[in-house]
């Protein structure tokens, strides 16, 4: 088993003022800075056009697994030099203050520098901060990649976060949800398959971990499962993304959602916030939203950002598309990783760094928000629990999609069974 990695925080402010963005360290090991402007290196391009720019390096550049660097990872390399210089190195009071952070930290082999990233102006926020690289001659790496820099979106206007490690056996929620119709329709099986191996390890102790999956696809089977809990993390396999609406006051504004069955043979999008007030109902600790686009947005309007708005401590989520393999990856090392007692960044750093094995830019998708302070969330040790529990995937998730009218008559023969089920 790895050594766990003791992380100190490293808070970093962003906002603007005006025409100008500005930079300030609130905390860390070598104290606060003072307020800098920051040389922004982005400011003849709109940052929408930039932001497609990136996406379309990654959809074209995440087959490229080995061998020289490709021209979609280099124009991700680049982008992330080019944050790195503006905001650790050409950016005076903060620039001095992490590298001493980091000097202090080098003396004890155990700890690492969380970057608690806290981006107000909506344009910077949706960007992929996650691709930030160190070309200099110290590291020359991307920070998302080692152990010793994890990089965070905390979200300091949201409440504290209540205890967040786990006493007992870890209870994990799976939910697989997947329409199709309108939405393509998703190979789960493989991803389902890797959770159930992960947990299944051979180092885990079959005392500590209770796994169990949805036996559907709708909000009420997931209400009805949060009942039974508590339930430590849910896990979400499907699809998301991010709606506009008019509110009262005549402004657009916008709200993370994810896809879910509707019972009838069709899809449902289920905003954040209501997917919220189902998980508060089980203690969520951790949400895992494995679904495209669940970390896209502005602010607090993607799915993963909104979700810890609404009270869950930490939710990790998709910020582009992501491939079923790479999705599949992730989840398996996560899980082991995080089983195995580490802190959530350094399992999710693992995960990186495993997905990067068959992909040069997809590992950098996954985007951690979070509210409460690094910490291991589960200890595993000796126990009186039930033991590792992975009931069968829903059956929705290995049929085919069916055709409308077969949805409908299965949809009126459910609900023919329920009626003559009823009191």
């Amino acid at each position: 088993m790895a050594t766990e990695t003791r992380y100190v925080d490293f808070d970093l402010h962003i906002w603007r003022e005006g025409d100008r963005y500005l930079a300030e360290v609130k905390d860390s090991p070598a104290g606060g800075s003072e307020r800098v402007v920051l040389r922004w290196p982005f400011g003849t391009e709109p940052h929408e056009v930039l932001l497609l720019k990136l996406e379309n390096a990654i959809l074209k550049g995440r087959g490229y697994r080995s061998g020289p660097i490709s021209g979609e990872e280099r124009i991700l390399r680049e982008f992330g030099a080019d944050v790195f210089k503006a905001v650790f190195r050409d950016s005076d009071s903060v620039a001095r203050k992490f590298v001493a952070s980091l000097e202090m930290l080098e003396k004890q082999p155990d700890a690492g520098l969380r970057l608690n990233l806290r981006v107000d102006p909506p344009e910077l926020a949706m960007l992929p901060w996650e691709y930030v690289f160190d070309e200099s001659s110290r590291a020359d790496e991307y920070l998302c990649l080692k152990n010793r820099s994890p990089l965070v979106r905390f979200l300091g206007g949201s409440s504290a976060a209540g205890r967040i490690q786990v006493d007992g056996p870890l209870r994990i929620l799976g939910m697989i949800a997947n329409p199709g119709g309108d939405w393509d329709w998703l190979d789960t099986e493989a991803e389902r398959r890797r959770i159930d191996e992960a947990l299944r390890d051979e180092d885990i102790p079959k005392s500590s971990v209770h796994f169990r999956w949805v036996q559907g696809g709708t909000s009420d089977d997931l209400f009805d499962l949060m009942q039974r809990g508590p339930w430590h993390i849910f896990h979400f396999i499907g699809h998301g993304g991010t709606d506009r609406y008019l509110d009262s006051d005549g402004e657009f504004r916008s709200e993370g959602f994810v896809v879910m069955e509707d019972g009838l043979g069709g899809a449902v999008k289920v905003s954040a916030s209501q997917l919220g007030v189902i998980l508060e109902d089980g203690d969520v600790r951790l949400a895992v939203l494995n679904c495209c686009e669940s970390a896209r947005g502005n602010g607090f309007s993607s799915a993963g950002a909104a979700l810890v708005k609404s009270g869950v401590p930490m939710v990790i989520a998709m910020q582009f598309a992501i491939t079923d393999v790479a999705a599949s990856r992730f989840a398996a090392m996560f899980y082991k990783s995080l089983i195995g007692g580490q802190p959530i960044e350094r399992a999710l750093t693992v995960a990186r760094r495993y997905m990067r094995l068959r992909s040069n830019v997809e590992w950098a998708i996954p985007v951690l928000f979070t509210r409460a302070g690094s910490c291991v969330l589960f200890n595993s040790g000796p126990g009186s629990a039930v033991p590792v529990v992975a009931d069968a995937a829903p059956r929705s998730a290995a049929q085919p999609p069916a055709e409308p009218m077969a949805r409908r008559t299965l949809a009126q023969e459910e609900f023919r069974r329920l009626w003559e089920r009823r009191p």
